[in-house]
Formats: C-alpha cells, sequence, structure tokens
C-alpha cells in the first residue's frame, strides 16, 4: 500500500475530507429533527458572521468552530467558506428528509 502512496496512484485523505466524512457520518446518525435544526442554526450565523478573511473572529465564531471541531480548518479562507457551504447544504438536505 505504501508503494501505490509513493507512485501517486492513491492519494492519502486530506483533514478537509476527513473532517467532511466524520460530519457526515455524525449527521446521518442524528434521527431528531430539533437536534439537526440546532446544528443548522448554528452553521447559519456562521455564514451571517463568521469572515474567514479577517484574522480576529468574534467569541461566538470562536464558540461555534470549536464546537464542530472547524477551528483547525479556517486557516485558508477560500477553503473554510467552501466547508461552510458544504455543511450547510449537508444539513439542510438532513433536515429535509427528517421532515418529510
Amino acid at each position: 500500500m505504501t508503494s501505490l502512496l509513493k507512485d501517486g496512484l492513491i492519494k492519502p485523505a486530506s483533514p478537509r475530507d476527513t473532517f467532511l466524512a466524520g460530519f457526515e457520518d455524525q449527521l446521518s446518525s442524528m434521527k431528531d429533527v430539533v437536534e439537526v435544526e440546532r446544528l443548522m442554526k448554528k452553521l447559519q450565523f456562521l455564514g451571517l458572521h463568521f469572515d474567514p478573511f479577517q484574522e480576529e473572529t468574534e467569541s461566538e465564531c470562536d464558540t461555534i468552530l470549536e464546537q464542530l471541531g472547524l477551528k483547525d480548518l479556517t486557516s485558508n479562507p477560500y477553503e473554510s467558506t467552501n466547508i461552510l457551504l458544504r455543511l450547510l447544504d449537508k444539513t439542510e438536505e438532513k433536515l429535509n428528509t427528517l421532515k418529510q
């Protein structure tokens, strides 16, 4: 297997990919609409108040980033925006599924 990694045939998972896979696993295990709505509100709050291009963030944003395990993934503003949008999309899908 290590020879495959050296040859470039298999790429090791990036921290972003690992985080997203873990998030999707957690989200799929959620069965309570209220729990998913609470998560959605946190993500929406980040969407409105978190500016990845600023070095300083609001304390509320810091708290949410820590709770969700996103703090280490905010060094690249473009990637952190992409991650947040993907989380919002997946969470909205889950919420819609639970409400049906």
